[in-house]
């Protein structure tokens, strides 16, 4: 399938990761991926959706910033290595070092310098210090409390194949919204398509082997798993949550997910696959999109 970027343009988001009075910047894919199959579910088209993601190559990525015309990628864990030549280290690499660790993405035409420690530090973290920020609002009534909100000052991507569906299903999500306190208003945004840049677009892989980045918060299959993560390097995220049953009319917890977060690094990519989670002895899947989208690493 060919690939494009959606642009999300949003104004006020409640991107929670486990309590009100929290929010984060962008999303992974498993929120859009459940986002889109509640759309689908509104016009029927909920298998359709199914069939598309299990294709092997129907690949999604995390949200990502864009900002001034740039698309931003994650951080990638591992890379640059500072600790290279230990006893000989400058006061300057430390300095970088430590500055990097602040960073949590850097520009997609920069990442090569990066990679090799070349790059200016101090003109990324300048060029992402303003990117969102974090407001809070206090709800009124009986039980008052704090929701986080946060205020985005650039735009979002998402890699995503060029398909008729998904164009149909992600006109209806910008109306709908992403993230929670939807009722509220937040999570709206506006819609726009782009091509990749070539040069970007080219080192996107699924299964090429060599150094590569994870572009979507996933996990590899059983039989992936031990050769995936060989020479790895990685940070895991839990993914959790609640399923609501209408025959019992509660809420059921879903099955804990441990995933690989964007920016993790490996040498073998992996496929990962669309996980049913649903609570036990539930009465329908819950799918959890946890296919793996790779950005390949040319300092190898």
């Amino acid at each position: 399938m060919s690939l494009q970027m959606y642009i999300l343009k949003f104004d006020n988001v409640h991107f929670g990761n486990g309590t009100l009075s929290s929010s984060d910047f962008s999303f992974s894919v498993s929120r859009l991926f459940s986002a889109l199959f509640l759309e689908a579910l509104k016009v029927g088209k909920q298998e359709e959706l199914l069939q598309l993601a299990q294709e092997k190559d129907f690949v999604l990525s995390d949200a990502f910033p864009i900002l001034n015309e740039t698309p931003f990628l994650p951080k990638p864990i591992g890379y640059p290595d500072f600790s290279k030549n230990d006893e000989q280290i400058s006061r300057e690499v430390r300095r970088k070092a430590k500055a990097s660790k602040k960073l949590q993405y850097i520009p997609w035409n920069l990442m090569d310098q990066y990679l090799t420690g070349s790059v200016d530090i101090d003109q990324i973290t300048e060029m992402q210090k303003d990117m969102f920020s974090v407001q809070y609002v206090t709800k009124k009534g009986v039980d008052p409390y704090e929701v986080a909100v946060t205020s985005m000052n650039c735009l979002l991507y998402v890699i995503a194949p060029v398909n008729e569906l998904l164009d149909q299903l992600m006109n209806l999500l910008q109306y709908s919204g992403l993230g929670g306190e939807r009722s509220s208003g937040y999570g709206r945004f506006s819609l726009s398509r782009r091509d990749l840049p070539s040069e970007l677009a080219e080192r996107l892989t699924v299964n090429k082997s060599g150094l590569s980045m994870l572009l979507s918060t996933s996990l590899p299959q059983e039989q992936e798993l031990s050769v995936s993560l060989q020479d790895a390097q990685y940070l895991l995220k839990k993914e959790s949550g609640f399923a609501y049953s209408e025959s019992t009319g509660s809420l059921l917890r879903k099955q804990d997910l441990y995933k690989f977060v964007a920016g993790s690094t490996f040498d073998q990519p992996f496929a990962g696959e669309v996980i049913d989670i649903r609570p036990q002895d539930f009465s329908h899947p819950v799918w959890n999109y946890s296919k793996g989208l790779f950005y390949q690493l040319r300092n190898s």
